[in-house]
């Protein structure tokens, strides 16, 4: 994922968030009621986008190389 992409997804994110603000306004919501809706569906967002961004393959973390072993059988002839 790149960062333009995880742009765009905030940018929508906050555009939905600012659309549901004006809903709120528009439909005479108690203020504080908007408050707490809208401090959940921030929080939301915030969450939605930490979680794609731990998901996104360019904040993986490469796979480790594991040291090559090797054998070596010692073989008593006395015994």
């Amino acid at each position: 994922m790149t960062d333009d992409h995880l742009q765009r997804r905030a940018d929508t994110l906050a555009a939905r968030v600012e659309a549901l603000a004006e809903a709120l306004r528009a439909g005479g919501v108690a203020e504080e009621a908007a408050v707490q809706l809208l401090s959940r569906a921030s929080t939301a967002v915030l969450q939605a986008l930490n979680l794609e961004l731990l998901t996104s393959r360019a904040f993986r973390l490469p796979e480790p190389e594991l040291p090559q072993l090797s054998y070596c059988l010692v073989f008593d002839a006395a015994a």
